[in-house]
């Protein structure tokens, strides 16, 4: 994350305090657990972290603009602080995403307004399948200084700076927020505000992609006013063509997939499998080779030596959904959180669907998990078999399967630690002497 820009002084009587909370936004947050080295197919497990400490920007500041109406001073004087609704908005130039491409795309915001404004804050919510461009200095977002610009120099620099921040106040959230330590104005009432460099995952749905607006405040340089806008919809475009990766671990020969889609015929040394339902006996979960993958279907893969390839093909918005199944198999199109199921990973042992169990795993797009009818749902795990039977084998119940210990990111170890947390025969387990 860039570092806030604190506003010590100003030059037009504006009250400091209210200038920093334009500017200024506190965190703390819980960092994910990266993924184990043994891990198959599950990028993120988490421990049921949340958000705490994050302060709600916008809410702080129309706090903060009423204490500076309580304490005094030329602006209280002047009235006028509660902030007032305007029609003015805002719009973005024409954009097309392809998803998949390792293309990043443009997206420029402008202002519509009616009066001459100093600061502005705003919250973009992304829809699945576009990401803001992150990286160590946080997100990519930009004033814009190119043709048209509308914020004023000194010195040959910008009065105005800007902060942001990408999924702190919530998932795939873009929290904004522009000041000018001069308090200056805007040198126009309408034109290019800011950039926001995009990415599309192969899974966007094609069409109009839309991004919601809210929390849009504008300040004005007299009193300090606030002139808050309705919420809206911005809209780019995804293109019905897409490129997705597909893989399959080398070491443990299983992955689990689904594609936007279709594929014919499968990537040479690749097999795939549906997995429609139990045999006779309710103990094992019979899977059918498939010579094709269909669009929009689960599917789990098997690789002798392993495999990593591009795939393209057209896509069709009408078969869309954030969650996809094809019998006992769940696919994520969006990423998903679950805590109850089956997930496919390797603990030291080969492949196996182990239970969720209650602990959070975080789904990526294009991966899979096992749901199983309740009366087999409290199993600890499910093996993989491959050969003459063709099938998911029913629970381990060996004696050396119940000996394993496992730290909740993945890890075997020999013992468990006075007041640690760990996961035996998939139940979690506390260890308290």
């Amino acid at each position: 994350m860039r570092e806030p820009q604190f506003v010590g002084q100003t030059t037009s009587g504006v009250p400091t305090l209210f200038l920093c909370s334009l500017s200024i936004s506190i965190l703390t947050t819980c960092p994910a657990q990266g993924t184990p080295g043994v891990n198959v197919d599950i990028l993120t497990i988490k421990n049921n972290y949340s958000m705490r400490n994050v302060y709600n920007f916008s809410l702080r500041a129309w706090l903060l603009s009423l204490l500076c109406l309580l304490v005094g001073g030329s602006a209280a004087a002047d009235g006028g602080q509660f902030p007032i609704h305007t029609d003015d908005y805002i719009t973005v130039d024409d954009v097309t995403l392809v998803p998949g491409s390792s293309d990043m795309y443009e997206v420029k915001v402008n202002l519509q307004g009616s009066r001459s404004y100093t600061a502005y804050q705003m919250d973009i919510l992304f829809p699945p399948g576009v990401d803001v461009v992150v990286d160590e200095d946080g997100p990519y977002v930009e004033i814009w200084d190119g043709d048209g610009c509308i914020y004023p120099y000194t010195r040959k620099k910008l009065t105005h700076g800007i902060t942001s921040s990408y999924g702190v106040i919530g998932p795939k959230a873009l929290r904004l927020s522009c000041i000018s330590d001069r308090n200056a104005e805007l040198t126009a009432q309408s034109g290019p505000l800011l950039s926001i460099m995009v990415k599309a995952s192969p899974y966007l749905k094609p069409g109009d992609v839309s991004l919601k607006v809210t929390n849009l405040d504008f300040i004005t340089k007299e009193n300090s006013q606030k002139y808050s806008c309705k919420d809206q919809t911005l809209t780019l475009h995804a293109t019905a063509e897409s490129t997705a990766t597909l893989s399959v671990n080398g070491s443990s020969h299983y992955g689990t997939c689904v594609l936007p889609f279709a594929v014919s015929p499968l990537p040479d040394g690749v097999k795939a499998y549906s997995a429609k339902g139990l045999d006779d006996t309710g103990q094992l979960v019979v899977l059918s080779e498939v010579t094709q993958l269909a669009a929009y279907t689960p599917y789990i893969l098997y690789s002798a030596s392993g495999y990593s390839g591009s795939l393209s093909g057209p896509v069709d918005a009408n078969k869309y959904g954030e969650v996809v199944s094809d019998g006992l198999l769940r696919g994520a199109i969006a990423p998903q959180k679950k805590s109850a199921g089956y997930v496919l990973q390797d603990l030291g042992e080969g492949a196996k669907f182990y239970a969720m169990d209650g602990v959070e795993f975080l789904i990526p797009e294009g991966k899979c998990w096992l749901e199983m009818p309740a009366a087999q749902a409290s199993a600890p795990q499910y093996g993989i078999q491959i050969g003459a039977t063709t099938a998911i084998t029913a629970p381990t119940t060996s004696a050396s399967a119940h000996g394993k210990i496992y730290t909740l990111d993945g890890k075997q170890v020999k013992t468990m630690q006075p007041g640690g947390i760990y996961v035996v025969n998939g139940k979690k387990v506390l260890r308290i002497k």
